[in-house]
Parts: structure tokens; C-alpha cells; sequence
């Protein structure tokens, strides 16, 4: 639970606190201000949340589509922006091997204690950019995480390094697609939210999150099922997505996108670059509630 590591080419020394491998360095301001921001808020949603529908494991399945929880059974794990830890005890349900959850925020300490009891689950805290980890992993995801890095391309590009040949990896993203709104309003706006008191931002959340959740609740949620007829209405299918949510996820969910200081928009085009940058082959991109981007592909076998 406390100790050290040792690196004897570098001559450095890593600690461990609380039972987490440490390996956090110096960072800019502005990727510590979005790192405090997901630690303030996992720390805080942690007991809403990880018992809720926001936690079940085919919601990851959601993000990580064409899979399905069969492809995960056996496989060396690797959850590259961890949180929490809920999508860490989702791929253990589904039959994963082992799991090594990797978060660079203080929400390593939440997912340490909700996965403390799978004796097949390793937290580390550590920066995506400088993963501590042998490329000794089957599958590789990172769910919401790449695009709030300085250089989400380059942060995809490292997790994919620590897949071993036959190993494959699947991102969620932003979309820039379909975002147009946020990307010329919202991003604006979010210069200053990022820059609140992290309890009031908290607080105009939960404010916002009413009309929102009247929204999902009175309107899409009902309207769910006339599907392709009715997706003209502004951003139906992300908000039929939400309707499945209670009022406090959807006051977490406009926190998330209001507190960070980093948030990228990725288009297609360039998201399926980073797969064929990668070498990795059975590219499959999807798009996920209309706004956002799912990829999955698998590294080539090595040549024998």
C-alpha cells in the first residue's frame, strides 16, 4: 500500500501511495486544469453514480461498438483514462483477464477503492503520454479521454504502442461532425466555466441539468421509439441516449463538458487516420448518438 519503485536506468524512484503506483510528472497549466477538473468530478460522483444505470456494462459496450462483451473474455486489459474505474469493472465482467486502469487525475484514488476487491484489477496513476508499461496488452480502450490531451492523435498513438502484435484497440471521441453549435458557442463559453470554483460550476450544473433532464425525460425519451422518422429534431439521438440517465447523471454530464480546459473535436477523416497511422488493420468506425465517434481496429499479427 505505501512504498516505491525503483528505476535503475533512470535512476528515479516512483512512489506508491494508498496502494497506486504513482507516476505523475510536471504538467502545463492547462492540462492541470482539466486533470483537477475529472478528479474533482469523479470524486465526487463516485457514490451517485457507480451504482446507477451511468455504471452498468453494457453502457461501455455502447462506447466500444462493433464489440461485443464475449471479445473481452481472456484478454490482458488496458484502460487508458480509467476514471472512476466503471468501465475497468466492466471489462472484468465481461471475462477480461486483468485489467490495468490508467488515469493521470486524483480519481485514481476512487477507482482504487471500487476495484479494490478484484484482485485482477491494477490502478496506476500516470500520463497517457508516458504510459509505464510493457506492450504485453490484448485490447486496448480509452473512452472519452484522448480528445481532452494536449495531442489526442499522439495520445492514441501511445496507447496503441502498449497492444501486442494480434492485439486490437477502440477509442470514443467528440465528433466534429454534427457539433457545430458547441464547437463555435459552447467551446467560447467553456474558456470561462473551465475557469469557475469547481463547487459553484458543480452547482450551475445541477441548475442546468432541470430543463435538460425535462428535455430528455418529457420530450425524446417518449419519442424514442418513431427512431429514423423523427431524426431531423436537434440532437435526437444523443438525447434519446441521455433519456436512459436520472437527473443527477445528466447534471455530471454538463459538468464534464463545462469544467475542462482542454476539448477537441475530431472529425472522421482524421480519426480514421490515426487507426491507419497506427498500422492497425479491420478498421470499423461508427457514429454514436449523432455527435461523436466510435473506432475499433486490430494490430497485424508479427510476421513469422
Amino acid at each position: 500500500m505505501e512504498g516505491a519503485l525503483a528505476c535503475t536506468r533512470c535512476a528515479t524512484s516512483f512512489p506508491i501511495r494508498r496502494g497506486i503506483p504513482r507516476f505523475a510528472g510536471e504538467l502545463s497549466r492547462e492540462v492541470e486544469r482539466t486533470v483537477d477538473a475529472f478528479g474533482y468530478q469523479w470524486e465526487r460522483a463516485n457514490a451517485l453514480l457507480k451504482d446507477t444505470r451511468f455504471s452498468a456494462p453494457d453502457v461501455f459496450l455502447d462506447f466500444v461498438r462493433p464489440l461485443q462483451g464475449e471479445w473481452l473474455r481472456g484478454k490482458r486489459v488496458l484502460d487508458a483514462g480509467c476514471g472512476f474505474g466503471r468501465f475497468a469493472i466492466a471489462a472484468i465482467h465481461f471475462g477480461a483477464a486483468f485489467v490495468v486502469g490508467v488515469d493521470l487525475s486524483d480519481a485514481v484514488d476512487v477507482a482504487f477503492a471500487n476495484t479494490r476487491g478484484l484482485p485482477n484489477v491494477l490502478i496506476v496513476q500516470a500520463d497517457v503520454f508516458r504510459l509505464p508499461l510493457k506492450s504485453t496488452f490484448d485490447y486496448a480502450f480509452s473512452v472519452g479521454v484522448l480528445h481532452h490531451t494536449p495531442d489526442p492523435r499522439g495520445a492514441f498513438l501511445q496507447v496503441v504502442s502498449k497492444i501486442e502484435p494480434g492485439g486490437s484497440m477502440s477509442a470514443w471521441v467528440y465528433g466534429r461532425e454534427n457539433n457545430g453549435w458547441i464547437i463555435h458557442v459552447a467551446n467560447p463559453v467553456r474558456r470561462l466555466t473551465s475557469r469557475l470554483p469547481k463547487p459553484l460550476l458543480l452547482a450551475v450544473s445541477y441548475a442546468a441539468a432541470l430543463p435538460l433532464f425535462a428535455l430528455t425525460h418529457g420530450i425524446y425519451g417518449p419519442l424514442a421509439g418513431r427512431g429514423a422518422r423523427l431524426r431531423w429534431l436537434f440532437y435526437f439521438d444523443y438525447f434519446v441516449f441521455l433519456s436512459q440517465f436520472g437527473y443527477r447523471e445528466h447534471a455530471f454530464v454538463i459538468f464534464d463538458h463545462a469544467a475542462p480546459a482542454i476539448a477537441e473535436y475530431i472529425a472522421r477523416g482524421d480519426f480514421e487516420q490515426w487507426f491507419e497511422a497506427a498500422g492497425l488493420e479491420r478498421i470499423v468506425i461508427t457514429m454514436r448518438g449523432g455527435n461523436s465517434w466510435c473506432g475499433f481496429g486490430i494490430r497485424p499479427p508479427a510476421a513469422r
